[in-house]
């Protein structure tokens, strides 16, 4: 056995013999991917954060003609907001002033300013003005057209079967 010489720290009846520290350098390049891996996780962290978070949207109900012979008969106004919480949507609104009693509404998919299929049916008070609710769970196509403002809320009226007032689904601010 070699004679080893004892770390000044080590008291004479230790079982610790001998004691080494070896200290290598990372290399720059292995440094700069580590921070980059570090940094890609703290922002998904943060990303995750954000979406546990309920997200909050608003539609602006407003006349929207389907063809240009409608243009002329479709009136009201309204509102929806809209909660996102994970994937349930929960959204209440209220309309007022249509040339005629709603007869249905529905969340349906498409972007801005192009019609598109229905997504979800809506409660609605068959009236010219009243409230409109409804909780949808929404797939992840769905969540996101979300995202994207491709979703909107469109009331059809007995006047107006393919649709009186119409609003997308935009981030509340």
């Amino acid at each position: 056995m070699t004679n080893r010489t004892r770390p000044p720290f080590c008291p004479e009846n230790s079982s610790l013999k001998h004691f080494s520290l070896k200290i290598s350098f990372v290399k720059p390049s292995l440094f700069i991917r580590a921070l980059a891996c570090i940094g890609a996780l703290v922002l998904s962290l943060i990303s995750l954060t954000a979406t546990a978070q309920d997200m909050q949207y608003r539609a602006r109900l407003s006349p929207m003609p389907t063809t240009p012979q409608t243009k002329s008969t479709i009136t009201g106004a309204g509102e929806a907001l809209a909660t996102l919480s994970g994937t349930t949507l929960t959204l209440r609104g209220d309309f007022s002033g249509m040339s005629s009693a709603a007869t249905a509404a529905h969340l349906h998919f498409g972007p801005p300013a192009q019609p598109g299929p229905v997504v979800a049916t809506l409660e609605i008070a068959a009236q010219t003005s009243g409230a409109l609710s409804a909780s949808i769970e929404l797939s992840v196509e769905q969540l996101r057209a979300l995202t994207a403002n491709s979703l909107y809320v469109q009331i059809h009226s007995e006047s107006n079967p393919a649709g009186e007032l119409r609003g997308w689904l935009f981030p509340k601010k």
